[in-house]
């Protein structure tokens, strides 16, 4: 079977190139009977001959044989950073991915004097969904702002292309850039003002 591909593509290869079996033989330095061979699937080529074969036909040794290599699709995965209160999110979140790294720390959050310290829990989450952020739009309650980033990577490199990768999330809008200049920022703190998710006084750049 493998004899008969082989053949069966130097045969369409020498054809495309308006060769003979003698002229294909001289320029390969076999004799005629040689190539007839080949093409009729009665013996191989010698290995030694096979890159020369490959390189006058302009294929690989792979397309020669009659292999095609589906090319591998590319794995997109969206690595998330997000600090949030343990009662902001909707636990259903986490069937969207895996949770790489968690820990607890103290809110930095302006709190009142005297009050009790509250915590949150700031996570590393890795998902493969393309739009992760809008996801966890619909899982956050009513007035809570998740702000953190977002790196898209393929085969552990960092995506640098036009989508956005760092966004900033409340139940109502998500923010979302690349790179951002004064103006942008500043729209965004005034609409988050707006929206009661910050105080003025807090908004300092």
């Amino acid at each position: 079977m493998l004899a008969l591909k082989l053949g069966e593509k130097i045969r369409a290869a020498r054809k495309t190139r308006n060769l003979t079996q003698e002229e294909l033989a001289e320029q390969l330095g076999v004799t005629r009977a040689a190539v007839s061979k080949w093409e009729n699937a009665e013996s191989y080529p010698d290995i030694t001959i096979l890159p020369q074969i490959a390189q006058l036909f302009h294929m690989t040794i792979d397309e020669l044989f009659g292999y095609v290599l589906e090319p591998k699709p590319l794995k997109i995965i969206n690595q998330y950073h997000f600090g949030f209160s343990l009662d902001d999110v909707d636990k259903r979140i986490l069937n969207y991915g895996t949770v790489k790294e968690c820990g607890i720390y103290p809110c930095e959050r302006p709190v009142e004097e005297n009050a009790e310290k509250t915590w949150e829990v700031r996570i590393h989450f890795i998902s493969e969904e393309e739009h992760f952020p809008y996801i966890l739009q619909k899982y956050i309650k009513p007035g809570i702002l998740i702000d953190g980033y977002s790196v898209r990577e393929v085969d552990g490199k960092v995506m640098d292309d036009v989508l956005p990768n760092k966004h900033y999330v409340c139940s109502k809008k998500v923010w979302e850039y690349k790179t951002a200049d004064h103006e942008y920022l500043m729209q965004m703190l005034r609409e988050q003002i707006e929206m009661g998710l910050i105080d003025d006084k807090d908004a300092l750049l």
